[in-house]
């Protein structure tokens, strides 16, 4: 079986690089989406500013949230049950504190449970 020419080393061709191409590429193609996912990023973070200074919510919790929101609800039901068995196990949990108990809030379960939704069919026409 022959060795495949890997390049210069085993005597194969030099090939020249073509500056002029990886400029006209970076110019051309990558500096806007750059510049673009630069604004989009600005745009993110004032949102996520929004929620934690106005809304006063954890960010985190908050950016979070947002990832549950666009995961698939199978994922999501098995990344609760993962997450409520490890907070079970570990003896994990939310402390009341003064505010829960002047609030009178019960003890509401940390991940609340709910109906399976019916699935729609999609209408072709």
């Amino acid at each position: 079986m022959a060795k495949k020419d890997d390049g210069p080393q085993n005597g194969g061709e030099i090939i020249k690089p073509d500056f002029e191409r990886a400029i006209k590429v970076i110019t051309n193609d990558l500096n806007p989406l750059l510049e673009k996912s630069a604004k989009v990023r600005g745009d993110q973070a004032a949102g996520w500013k929004v929620i934690e200074d106005d809304c006063h919510c954890n960010k985190k919790a908050a950016k979070d949230f947002h990832k549950l929101l666009r995961m698939d609800p199978e994922l999501r039901d098995d990344y609760f049950r993962t997450l409520r068995g490890l907070l079970d196990v570990s003896g994990l949990g939310i402390t009341r504190d003064l505010v829960d108990e002047a609030e009178g809030a019960d003890n509401e379960p940390i991940i609340p449970t709910k109906e399976p939704t019916r699935p729609e069919l999609a209408t072709v026409q």
